[in-house]
């Protein structure tokens, strides 16, 4: 229970924090490639996860298992990768940041 508390305490202060700053564009790299995302890590804030597979935005998306790459519309995303990421938490519905990848541009 004790742990759940955390997580949400965590998530809360999170939304706080981002609320008064608006859109945020920070540099990151690519820690973890999967099948429909790529986990990136931001020195500044932490690590979040870009989604590149939702129901309005219609990407192709091919994952290589073997050599851990993600290919979006052309664009290889390995690990390691430099990348910028857009935060954003303007929709308070949402329990999470909204990130979404600004450079390489997809």
């Amino acid at each position: 229970m004790a742990q759940y508390a955390q997580r949400s305490s965590v998530a809360f202060h999170t939304q706080l924090f981002f609320k008064s700053k608006g859109v945020v564009s920070e540099e990151g790299f690519v820690l973890f490639v999967r099948k429909n995302a790529v986990v990136v890590l931001i020195p500044k804030y932490g690590e979040g996860t870009v989604f590149f597979d939702s129901k309005d935005l219609k990407l192709n998306v091919t994952f290589d298992e073997e050599g851990l790459t993600l290919c979006v519309e052309g664009i290889a995303l390995n690990m390691f990768d430099r990348v910028r990421v857009s935060l954003d938490s303007s929709n308070l519905q949402h329990q999470r940041i909204r990130m979404h990848l600004v450079r390489p541009e997809v």
